[in-house]
């Protein structure tokens, strides 16, 4: 940019997209189920045509934002919940999606942490081992389990997604 005033109008436009995606466009509303994935930024070649074939096989609107050279990407695809299928198809995208992030070595949380949609996918991520050290401390500093209940240790199965999804969006 050439001065302050300029890059403040830039982060304007960022800031305010989300929230423009977010409450325009009839009854479809950003699902943000698949939003902070990374794999390395030289397998992206590779990566993002398949990313790409398995968005658009939906059919739906999406936007993808995020730190490219970090190979971070925010995925919001746009999705109208007043549809009886939408939860299950929403549930089938993040897990094909993830698959794909796993089959490129990366992760499904570059910098939002985990939360509920994805913990009952974190074994597959960290292995049984770090699983149990997660469920070892949330035992040690939350033993009644009232901080988080569900996220990232002692979640529910696949399933609770779609009721999640059903329920929240």
């Amino acid at each position: 940019t050439r001065d302050r005033s300029d890059a403040e109008r830039y982060w304007t436009i960022r800031r305010e997209s989300f929230s423009l995606l977010r409450t325009h466009g009839g009854h479809e509303r950003t699902a943000p189920i698949i939003e902070d994935i990374i794999v390395r930024p030289e397998y992206l070649p590779s990566f993002l045509p398949r990313l790409y074939e398995i968005l658009d096989s939906y059919g739906f609107s999406y936007t993808i934002a995020g730190h490219i050279g970090d190979g971070n990407l925010h995925i919001m695809p746009r999705l109208d919940f007043r549809e009886e299928g939408t939860p299950t198809v929403a549930l089938e995208l993040v897990t094909r999606v993830l698959d794909l992030v796993f089959e490129f070595k990366g992760s499904m949380s570059a910098e939002h942490n985990d939360g509920i949609i994805r913990t009952p996918f974190l074994e597959r991520m960290y292995g049984r081992d770090i699983i149990a050290l997660f469920e070892e401390a949330k035992k040690i500093f939350d033993p009644d389990n009232i901080f988080n209940p569900g996220k990232k240790v002692f979640g529910k199965d696949i399933t609770f997604i779609k009721e999640y999804i059903d329920k929240v969006y």
